[in-house]
Parts: structure tokens; C-alpha cells; sequence
């Protein structure tokens, strides 16, 4: 048992020490990721539809009707966005932007709980 501790110990040790020396690319905090998608939440559709794709030419969104199963993944994407600003330092200020862009989008949602077109699903 007490081998088994000291090996935990040492393999904390040695995690702990490659990731402190572990660099991040920069990519990875860029400011263009949190851009682009505030772009796309800030210009609401009217009817409402969500992005789904985009084509493979100019890049352009491709809009589908709230009533897919895929609907939910855009608003997901503003709360990830919202969890990360809290998370990031430098993105003071920001982390409340997004979840009222994330609750915006997920209002045409509501009604899905009750009836869509993948079946009627039981609301308790």
C-alpha cells in the first residue's frame, strides 16, 4: 500500500512538471474564435433558425428550422462561450454577454420540450 502512495506521488509529480512546462499554442486564446461566433449571435434571424453549417465555398451559415435535433448546439456554443470567459482573465466583463446571447437563442427552443419532430416527448 505504501509503494502504491509513492508512486501516486511520483506520478503527480512528474504530471504536474510536464504540464507547467507544457506551452499552450496561441491559437488556442485567440480572440477571432469568441469574434466570429459574436457575430453570428448578434444578428438574430426573424423567424428564427439556427446555424447548423456552413457551405464550402464562401463559408457562409446554412439556417435550419428550430424543430432539429441539432437546434441545441449553437446555444450550447454561447453557454461554452460564456463558461470560458469565466474561466479567462482577460475576457473581464464579457462572461454576462454571453449567457444572454445563450438564453436568447434558447427561448425558440422551449416549446420543443412539448411536441418536435423527432416524437412527442414526456415533460414531468
Amino acid at each position: 500500500m505504501l509503494r502504491l502512495v509513492i508512486l501516486a506521488l511520483f506520478l503527480s509529480s512528474v504530471v504536474e512538471t510536464v504540464l507547467s512546462r507544457l506551452e499552450l499554442p496561441s491559437e488556442l486564446y485567440t480572440p477571432l474564435i469568441a469574434d466570429k461566433i459574436l457575430q453570428r449571435a448578434i444578428s438574430t434571424p426573424n423567424p428564427m433558425q439556427y446555424p447548423q453549417y456552413t457551405d464550402r465555398v464562401a463559408g457562409d451559415w446554412i439556417w435550419f428550422s428550430p424543430d432539429l435535433w441539432t437546434t441545441g448546439f449553437f446555444p450550447s456554443t454561447l453557454y461554452a462561450m460564456y463558461a470560458r470567459a469565466q474561466l479567462c482573465p482577460w475576457t473581464t466583463g464579457e462572461a454576462s454577454k454571453w449567457l444572454s446571447l445563450g438564453r436568447q437563442w434558447s427561448a425558440a427552443e422551449l416549446p420543443l420540450e412539448i411536441k418536435n419532430s423527432v416524437g412527442t416527448m414526456l415533460v414531468s
